[in-house]
């Protein structure tokens, strides 16, 4: 049997890609939180990633949350990766890749093109010295990672001709591409524009990204990942859902206060939601 260490993200993102699946990355902030996650990747046997926002390591320490991940890794064995999610702090993807991360996102979007190509080069240069993996992101997503009310901002699309040109001068291995989708959860659901999708996979090489995945209808999912996609990062509707299974622990029993009695309501919710998004990715038990 190959062991973590043999059997790599690369090596995953690669079987993903050649069987039509894709990882989901699930981000997270609290031991309860990681602790759902690997439970469902434990339960289904299914390899997928940890995510560690700027926002989320600021809270939790980018060490810390290195050490947690690998340490339940080794103790439940299972195939967990861990993944810095729109970093754009150089300092912090630096400690990053030193601590242990799998991979790291540099996000550039807000940057010009030119300075973007640049710094995410530099990135790539010190990542691949560790033999971790560089997602980088050119054309800026909009919307934000929480609950809303109003419809999400219309998307702009980066040309192919750009996204060539930025994959092709960073030798980045994944990109984050705005293909219609929106950070957080919207009164409508984002419309995806499932030819970039492949297009991009086939005129870049590279893994291909789709970030906002929680407001992502589930058939235009499957066919985002039919047509390309090979990692989906979800963060809103786990927040989502934690938030909600603790306001409801702590509403029906009121006169708790132990931590521990409490917060395994979240842990649960979690390992639920996460459960359903890989097998809506299209990995389950064995059939692999």
């Amino acid at each position: 049997m190959m062991s973590l260490k043999e059997f790599m993200l690369k090596d995953h993102l690669n079987k993903a890609r050649e069987r039509a699946f894709a990882l989901g990355q699930f981000n997270f902030s609290t031991l309860e939180q990681l602790q759902g996650i690997m439970l469902a990747s434990k339960e289904l046997s299914a390899p997928l990633i940890c995510g560690t926002s700027s926002g989320e390591v600021d809270f939790l320490g980018v060490a810390e949350a290195a050490s947690l991940v690998s340490i339940m890794r080794e103790k439940m064995n299972v195939p967990v990766f861990l993944n810095l999610d729109h970093g754009r702090d150089l300092e912090t993807i630096k400690k990053a890749i030193e601590c242990g991360y799998d991979a790291v996102h540099f996000d550039g979007s807000h940057l010009p093109m030119e300075e973007n190509i640049e710094i995410t080069k530099k990135v790539v240069l010190e990542a691949h010295k560790k033999g971790v993996l560089v997602e980088g992101e050119v054309g800026k997503m909009k919307g934000e990672s929480t609950l809303h009310d109003t419809p999400a901002e219309k998307p702009t699309l980066t040309s192919m001709e750009k996204i060539v040109k930025f994959t092709k001068e960073t030798e980045v291995d994944s990109i984050a591409l705005d293909v219609g989708s929106v950070h957080g959860i919207y009164a409508d659901a984002p419309v995806i524009d499932f030819d970039r999708i492949e297009k991009a996979k086939n005129e870049t090489g590279c893994f291909i990204v789709l970030h906002g995945g929680s407001g992502v209808e589930e058939k235009d999912m499957r066919e985002g990942i039919k047509r390309g996609v090979v990692k989906v990062n979800v963060n809103t509707e786990l927040r989502a859902v934690w938030r909600d299974a603790l306001y409801r622990e702590m509403t029906e029993n009121k006169k708790e206060i132990v931590p521990y009695k409490i917060l395994p309501a979240a842990r649960e919710a979690t390992r639920e939601k996460v459960k359903k998004m890989i097998k809506l990715f299209s990995y389950e038990k064995g059939n692999i």
